[in-house]
């Protein structure tokens, strides 16, 4: 292969011109300006449509969509242009392309891989397991989607660390902040404590928090207060959960705490915590 390509260059490099050179440096920059053009209008035409709508989840659907239309408008202008400018230097592509074919062959593990990755890519993309700026947990790396491709999907953990995951070796997709969420609260309480006013009191400050005109438009419905749900050793636990928009339940969970924190104080309910009791028997030694 290297022979052939150096025999066909060695030959073409003796019909070079200078007519030659200005019209491939022509095409370059036409080539170059169209890219620029598609993917600004490309750009452009996906930032007006996803202007108008509305619905979260339907505008993560459409940045995703944006990412791969620029990967395939690239890959197309990039191939016509190669071809053309191949063509100038009367370079013909079809030994080379029966040669790739022959190579195919030899390398046909690498090609499945990367036939692998496209089709898990298209499957996870077109059934909605996740868009680009969903939180979620693929294999054992969590963060935010930042990027999603045919053949890798790029994820930022909270601490700023970016995975970079193949489509062929995903096995499992957690989507933490597809169409709602729900913050979970396992609230503990002293066994002293009235699990019935415990319980009236969490009701209480769901409504409060979901008529709170700063939040309400993240609540989507009443609290659920699910009862007792464990005996520790030094607490009662009950737990409740509340319904939200996709993204915001860590901005809910930690307001309703303070609301809990807060009340409960008021309220003279002890959140309990590890203690250690000491007895000193009559009698007993230093």
């Amino acid at each position: 292969m290297e022979e052939f390509l150096k025999e066909i260059l060695m030959k073409q490099a003796q019909k070079i011109d200078l007519l030659l050179i200005g019209k491939t440096i022509l095409e370059i920059i036409v080539f170059i300006i169209i890219l620029k053009v598609a993917n600004k209008g490309f750009h452009l035409l996906f930032e007006q449509i996803i202007s108008r709508i509305s619905d979260s989840e339907t505008k993560k659907l459409y940045m995703t969509l944006k990412q791969l239309g620029v990967y395939v408008i690239d890959a197309i202008i990039i191939l016509f242009f190669a071809t053309n400018i191949l063509g100038n230097f009367g370079i013909d592509m079809k030994p080379i392309l029966a040669t790739a074919g022959v190579l195919g062959v030899a390398v046909g593990f690498g090609g499945k891989k990367i036939v692998e990755d496209v089709f898990t890519g298209l499957t996870i993309i077109l059934s909605g397991q996740l868009r680009v700026g969903d939180f979620v947990t693929v294999n054992k790396s969590t963060g935010t989607v930042e990027k999603v491709t045919l053949t890798m999907i790029v994820i930022r953990a909270f601490n700023g660390d970016v995975h970079y995951l193949r489509n062929g070796q995903i096995e499992t997709v957690i989507n933490q902040t597809k169409n709602f969420s729900y913050p979970l609260f396992n609230v503990g309480v002293a066994y002293k404590s009235d699990v019935a006013q415990v319980m009236r009191i969490l009701r209480e400050l769901g409504q409060e928090l979901k008529e709170n005109p700063d939040y309400e438009r993240f609540v989507l419905s009443d609290i659920e207060v699910l009862g007792l749900n464990e005996f520790q050793d030094s607490a009662l636990v009950i737990q409740c959960r509340i319904k939200t928009t996709p993204q915001e339940q860590w901005m809910i969970k930690r307001k309703f705490n303070q609301m809990i924190k807060e009340r409960f104080d008021k309220e003279g309910i002890e959140i309990p915590f590890p203690q250690v009791t000491l007895s000193y028997l009559e009698g007993s030694k230093e």
